[in-house]
């Protein structure tokens, strides 16, 4: 067998591999979406464009969640990050979970990506303690930007 068939043969497998990661993250990010916009469900999220590859959900008008695949090529690490920048500053995106996407289509291990309330349950999981720091710093009448500086550096 020649070089360039060998090449070939492993540039095939490679690409092959890379995009039905890219097509199980597609069903995912629809799944997600859908499941958020259809939710009867008051959980004050609101879909909005994102950037290059990732989803991006307004919460209570003001903090944008992103969620998208790690940088690096074939990643199956899903980063859920949340906007820390002020109003009219650029983009400060940081890092408050991760998640691992499978080839079989499944999330952590667990959650089919087709199955939308899973996904759902799964997602509000993730970003339960950004809501929980919220809920803590208005009842407890305490700045919430500073209060989420400290959950997202223990993160």
């Amino acid at each position: 067998m020649s070089t360039l068939s060998k090449l070939t043969t492993k540039a095939d497998y490679i690409a092959s591999k890379n995009s039905h990661l890219k097509s199980q993250w597609r069903t995912y990010q629809n799944s997600l979406i859908q499941a958020v916009t259809h939710s009867n469900k008051k959980i004050n999220h609101e879909f909005c464009c994102g950037e290059d590859q990732d989803i991006r959900f307004t919460l209570f008008n003001h903090f944008t969640v992103s969620i998208h695949l790690s940088d690096d090529f074939y990643s199956q690490d899903i980063v859920y990050s949340l906007n820390m920048a002020h109003s009219g500053e650029e983009p400060e995106f940081k890092t408050f979970a991760h998640a691992a996407l499978s080839e079989e289509g499944r999330i952590d291990g667990t959650v089919d990506i087709h199955d939308k309330n899973a996904v759902l349950e799964h997602y509000l999981n993730k970003i339960s303690a950004i809501y929980q720091c919220i809920y803590d710093s208005l009842h407890s009448n305490q700045p919430i930007q500073a209060q989420l500086e400290k959950l997202l550096s223990r993160a």
